[in-house]
């Protein structure tokens, strides 16, 4: 009661401000809820001393760009003592706390945050009425809840996972946007230093060139947003062609390639976990046990997704859909389907699909039901004439 007559005194634009910051205090609860989660019930399949020192197991310690700051975290008097002091509440931290899981928890916060941002922004760009955009960040915290931390076996957490997700959401708006790819390029480049998954952004870049053909329409968020694609539209495969496209994403891949064959060089000496999984992901097909967790990846939607595509009108995100294949097929040979996480990089893309279908579907059933009453008025009307 006093809080709704609070908000009656309030000018207009102030009850905009604070529901808006009412909102994102409540998104950032929301995240470090999950934070928390994924840290305190997953286990940490990397020993982060071996990691810091390099002496990890390959293809983990490759994965090199946080290990001098855990080896910082191990020897700074602030953060042990911090950990000390946290591990004093045997309430919430019975096994104790590490200064390297404290400096995990501050450092995934900020990285849940800029991929659900990223969420955010290219649904604005993308939606046409912009119904749900409240619904984005909570679907994908949702889709990382089930993708991280709802699993049965394979329960396990990689200290570089939640920063690949930053670092390929940023990827993806740089994409998107159609920022400088010198930009693109830069974020690329220390990117692959902390997960080779970097590698599927070209993909990524490329789909958004076969868009390139599209005006930009005019947006009420000054935001850039393709055009749908017209009935019968053909990808424009001479745009890949351009120097302008095909330069960079050859130099990135050349890069790419060059740098692991430079850091497995390196660690050449250490002991690898480095062999296709394929043969375990066939395994787990086979056993109904695992179907649950094998088809929970990306929270379930992936057939969804398939199934309702048509209602994705963005001409570039409808084409991004393309790289999911490839993805689950890489996926497939080098990773382990039943451990979802690693799908966790393309989730707010995934949210943002989800929301502008779950959009798009609800329009156009409240406009059948519209027609659909109106006919039914003017029969009455008919009948009552007659």
């Amino acid at each position: 009661m006093l809080t709704s007559r609070l908000r009656e005194g309030l000018p207009p634009h102030w009850k905009s401000a604070l529901s808006s910051w009412g909102l994102l205090g409540l998104y950032l609860l929301m995240t470090v809820h999950f934070v928390g989660c994924y840290l305190l019930r997953g286990h940490n399949y990397l020993d982060l001393h071996r990691f810091a020192h390099g002496y990890e197991r390959l293809p983990f310690q490759t994965r090199l760009l946080l290990a001098p700051l855990f080896r910082w975290a191990e020897n700074s008097h602030f953060m042990v003592n911090y950990a000390s002091h946290l591990a004093k509440n045997v309430y919430f931290f019975p096994s104790g706390v590490r200064p390297t899981e404290v400096l995990e928890f501050y450092l995934d916060i900020p990285c849940v945050l800029i991929a659900g941002w990223v969420a955010v922004r290219i649904y604005r760009a993308a939606s046409r009425r912009h119904l749900l955009e409240w619904l984005v960040f909570p679907l994908f915290l949702v889709l990382c809840a089930v993708s991280y931390t709802l699993h049965t076996v394979q329960n396990y957490r990689f200290a570089y996972d939640l920063p690949s997700l930053a670092f390929f959401s940023l990827g993806l708006y740089l994409i998107y946007f159609r920022k400088s790819p010198l930009l693109f390029a830069a974020l690329f480049a220390v990117a692959t230093l902390n997960r080779e998954t970097t590698l599927l952004l070209i993909p990524f870049y490329l789909l958004s060139e076969l868009a390139a053909g599209h005006e930009l329409e005019p947006h009420p968020s000054a935001r850039p947003v393709l055009l749908p694609a017209p009935p019968g539209h053909r990808p424009n495969w001479r745009a890949l062609l351009r120097p302008q496209v095909l330069i960079p994403a050859a130099l990135m891949l050349a890069y790419w390639a060059a740098w692991h064959v430079f850091v497995f060089h390196v660690f050449r000496h250490n002991a690898s976990e480095y062999y296709s999984r394929a043969q375990f992901n066939l395994y787990c097909f086979r056993r109904l046990r695992y179907w649950p967790q094998l088809f929970s990846a990306c929270g379930y939607l992936l057939p969804v997704l398939v199934v309702f595509r048509r209602h994705i009108r963005d001409a570039q995100l409808r084409l991004w859909m393309c790289a999911i294949p490839l993805w689950y097929g890489l996926m497939f040979f080098w990773g382990i389907l039943v451990e979802t996480r690693v799908f966790g990089e393309i989730l707010p893309f995934i949210a943002v699909l989800g929301v502008l279908i779950a959009e798009e579907t609800l329009v156009a059933a409240v406009a059948r039901r519209g027609l659909a009453r109106t006919e039914e008025d003017d029969h009455v009307h008919l009948v009552k004439a007659a």
